[in-house]
């Protein structure tokens, strides 16, 4: 769980540097994603639901590994409203895989009847989901795009911290038990 916990912070926690038209991503996601695979990996002997998201994130270590590349030769520039969708089609798959492995949290705690924190984890991450398409729906109105991004961020963060608590709990009651 801990290689999911770190792909997490690289995928979230985002420093970007720009020289001209080159975006230069200092964190880049497609780390992020081969660490969480691993982290998937290790953990598809408690839940499957962690291996249902592996496919998914193999898929965006590659579609994240272009988008940086394209970044950095400045060509997304050109690209217009098709950045805004590729965006958008990364924000949903990574979405979608973050809400695989909170289900699978839920899981191992259906499964070995303890106690990971996974609803709490699941109410951060709604509100994580709700934020990021707030993000894209809020860009015909900048001010308020402002307050979304601002929001987003913390979400991400309170999602982060969720996470990392589910973690230290699985750590603390299932490793020594199920093993």
């Amino acid at each position: 769980m801990k290689n999911i916990f770190i792909g997490f912070i690289l995928i979230f926690l985002d420093f970007n540097l720009n020289l001209g038209n080159s975006h230069i991503g200092l964190i880049p996601d497609f780390v992020g994603y081969f660490v969480m695979i691993n982290g998937l990996v290790e953990m598809s002997e408690k839940s499957p639901m962690f291996m249902d998201a592996k496919p998914y994130a193999t898929g965006m270590t590659v579609f994240t590994a272009i988008l940086y590349l394209i970044d950095v030769v400045g060509f997304s520039v050109s690209l217009g409203a098709l950045s805004y969708v590729l965006a958008i089609t990364s924000t949903i798959v990574s979405l979608y895989i973050s809400y695989k492995i909170v289900m699978g949290v839920i899981d191992m705690e259906r499964i070995y009847s303890i106690i990971l924190n996974g609803e709490n984890l699941k109410s951060k991450w709604t509100i994580l989901a709700v934020l990021n398409i707030l993000v894209f729906v809020s860009l015909l109105i900048p001010a308020f795009a402002i307050v979304c991004i601002i929001l987003a961020v913390i979400a991400a963060i309170c999602f982060l911290v969720a996470f990392n608590n589910s973690k230290n709990l699985y750590y603390d009651t299932l490793e020594n038990n199920i093993d």
